[in-house]
């Protein structure tokens, strides 16, 4: 019995000692039960408690994520203190400012905190990463505001636009249009890109790198975005910047509002004429010497083939019936009537087939008659021509010279 209780005198401090020993800091972290509107704080607490002290301050973790804003508000952290199981334990609790960026849920279980605090036996420093509660933030977005994109859900939303430069340009000048967007009630990362890429051949765009600024009042963030871009006239003619147009949610009405800057006009002078460089001249003399060579080679190789060839279609033309029964025709018209009787006999001899021109024989001789009979009577040459006309005729209907099918 003497030995059992000797045993059970060392067993029990050891016993305590365990106990002390396995006490380890408590984290607790506190996040609201119901969802949040999207762009919108939620409050975040995270708790540390220890049984004696901290030689050195915890380490918080960021709780940053992706689509997570996460902003400490003022006096983030402070002293706190609980009762647990009749003991006062002492701690530290910090506070965040979560600003959802899109819906979805938001886990913070794999973060971790580390803590410094003194043993309660020995009363040394002891360093423990002790990880977070399983615990989610739910953000959401109101059924108005469900088919915006890009999704801006505010208090007020505005767009402001300002050109700096004249809206008639020369080529070259320069025009630099401003656009400014101003945000309260969320962060101004919400506001989307205010100038959208522009394609136009009489203009050529430079745009400035995008300037954020943001502000913080008791937890209101506001802020703005300003785009600026430069545009150089390159041609003439008329171009037109286009307008902007933004539909956003407003927290306080619960309506879908839009906001909007007007297209700007632009008149663009074509550019003054240039005379061209050195280079450029002696480049197109080069080539207008090289295609006169080319040219007059090729019509002093061609010429003799070019002149017998008009010298063969102008000799069968002289030589075709057409072109003597045109010159008779012309010599009647000259009320010639020796060239007449000429041209006749040319165009007979012409002919293929014979004609009948005894008619037309007929009037040249009563004109004969007239003028040299010594009778003065009038030349009746209509009736030349008309007789004329009726022998004509039927050669209108003769085919283009080809051989009689029946000879």
């Amino acid at each position: 019995m003497r030995y059992l209780a000797l045993l059970m005198l060392y067993l029990c401090p050891a016993q305590v000692l365990a106990q002390a020993t396995d006490i380890q800091p408590r984290v607790t972290i506190e996040v609201p039960p119901d969802p949040t509107i999207v762009g919108q704080p939620a409050i975040v607490r995270l708790k540390v408690l220890v049984p004696t002290y901290m030689p050195n301050p915890p380490v918080f973790p960021s709780l940053e994520q992706e689509n997570l804003l996460v902003r400490l508000p003022e006096r983030a952290s402070g002293p706190v203190s609980e009762s647990i199981e009749g003991q006062t334990w002492s701690g530290v609790q910090r506070s965040y400012r979560l600003y959802p960026l899109a819906p979805g849920t938001y886990e913070f279980a794999a973060a971790e905190v580390q803590v410094t605090y003194a043993d309660p036996e020995t009363n040394d420093p002891v360093q423990v990463s002790v990880p977070l509660p399983a615990a989610r933030l739910t953000a959401q977005v109101p059924d108005a505001a469900r088919g915006l994109d890009p999704l801006i859900i505010a208090k007020d939303f505005a767009l402001r636009q300002k050109i700096e430069g004249d809206t008639n340009l020369q080529t070259g000048d320069a025009l630099t249009r401003t656009l400014t967007a101003t945000i309260s009630g969320t962060t101004a990362i919400m506001i989307p890109a205010l100038l959208p890429p522009f394609q136009d051949p009489l203009l050529r765009a430079y745009p400035g790198e995008p300037r954020l600024s943001e502000t913080e009042n008791r937890g209101v963030l506001s802020g703005q975005r300003t785009d600026r871009v430069t545009y150089v006239a390159q041609d003439g003619g008329q171009a037109r910047l286009p307008g902007l147009e933004v539909d956003w949610f407003n927290l306080e009405s619960g309506a879908v509002e839009t906001a909007r800057v007007g297209p700007v006009d632009l008149i663009l002078a074509p550019p003054p004429w240039q005379p061209p460089d050195r280079e450029t001249i002696l480049r197109i003399s080069a080539v207008f010497t090289i295609l006169s060579v080319g040219f007059w080679l090729l019509a002093r190789r061609l010429r003799p083939i070019l002149e017998e060839r008009w010298r063969a279609a102008r000799h069968r033309r002289l030589s075709s019936a057409g072109y003597a029964f045109a010159e008779l025709r012309r010599a009647v018209r000259q009320k010639d009537i020796a060239k007449a009787y000429q041209d006749l006999e040319a165009w007979k001899r012409r002919l293929p087939d014979p004609v009948d021109t005894s008619e037309f024989e007929a009037s040249l001789a009563r004109i004969g008659a007239v003028r040299y009979g010594g009778r003065p009577q009038p030349e009746n040459w209509s009736d030349v021509q008309a007789c004329l006309k009726r022998i004509a005729r039927p050669r209108r209907h003769v085919s283009s010279g080809l051989p009689k099918l029946n000879p």
